[in-house]
């Protein structure tokens, strides 16, 4: 099977069958329900849902009334999922061609557990970590309603094309490791300048003596930041 590049989600894959239609995954409900708000865990290249529905109990604190779920991509490949198929990865299809495959079977996922908790599309925080990061910034950034955040781990990889100035943007927050050796630090820089271009809030943070992975230091921020975004909603 052929091997392709992709152009933002930084890694490569095997042409994965069958493709999954409707995704599912690990859910965690709220500490304090009824749930007021929903965050969707999106993992990296080759892992799947149950690799990032641990950082559910970490970020409840924050967030006692949100609930969690951390779907499965929609690609199968060895030994994991992945959130795009190599023909949509390939570098003369980019974003929107990944956007009618991975991304379009996201939003419908998302869009349904909105409505599991009867909750309105801007009370979503979506979070992701290396090839889910990069996901949930391209995605997460061209919903119709905004996000309350996004928070990207050990991935910044981000099309400007299609992001025009002037809509209202979430908060973003990117955050990754000095030695991560898969994703290169100086790409955060990078996509803070789009960020900044189209008027979304953001920071970054680049740690030492980080890998690619998540530590205690990210999952600080990313609370931080949930924790502000969603005392300053009714």
């Amino acid at each position: 099977m052929a091997v392709a590049a992709a152009p933002w989600l930084g890694q490569t894959a095997r042409a994965a069958a069958p493709v999954l239609t409707r995704l599912d995954g690990p859910r965690r409900a709220p500490t304090t329900p009824p749930a007021r708000f929903l965050i969707v865990l999106l993992h990296g290249f080759g892992s799947d849902g149950a690799d990032l529905i641990g950082l559910a109990p970490e970020l409840q604190p924050y967030l006692p009334s949100a609930a969690f779920a951390s779907p499965n991509a929609p690609f199968r490949i060895d030994g994991g999922y992945s959130w795009a198929s190599a023909e949509d990865r390939a570098p003369s299809r980019g974003l929107s061609a990944e956007a009618a495959s991975g991304g379009a079977v996201l939003a419908a996922f998302i869009d349904a557990e909105l409505a599991r908790y009867s909750l309105a599309p801007d009370r979503l925080i979506l979070i992701g970590f290396s090839q889910g990061a990069s996901l949930a910034l391209n995605a997460g950034l061209r919903r119709p309603t905004p996000p309350a955040a996004v928070i990207a781990f050990a991935g910044s990889n981000i099309v400007a094309d299609g992001l025009p100035p002037g809509a209202k943007r979430p908060p973003v927050l990117l955050a990754q490791g000095k030695e991560d050796p898969r994703v290169r630090p100086e790409g955060q820089s990078e996509a803070l300048k789009i960020l900044e271009m189209i008027g979304a809030p953001a920071q970054g943070h680049i740690l030492p003596g980080l890998e690619h992975g998540i530590d205690g230091r990210e999952i600080r921020l990313a609370g931080e930041l949930i924790r502000s975004v969603t005392q300053a909603m009714p």
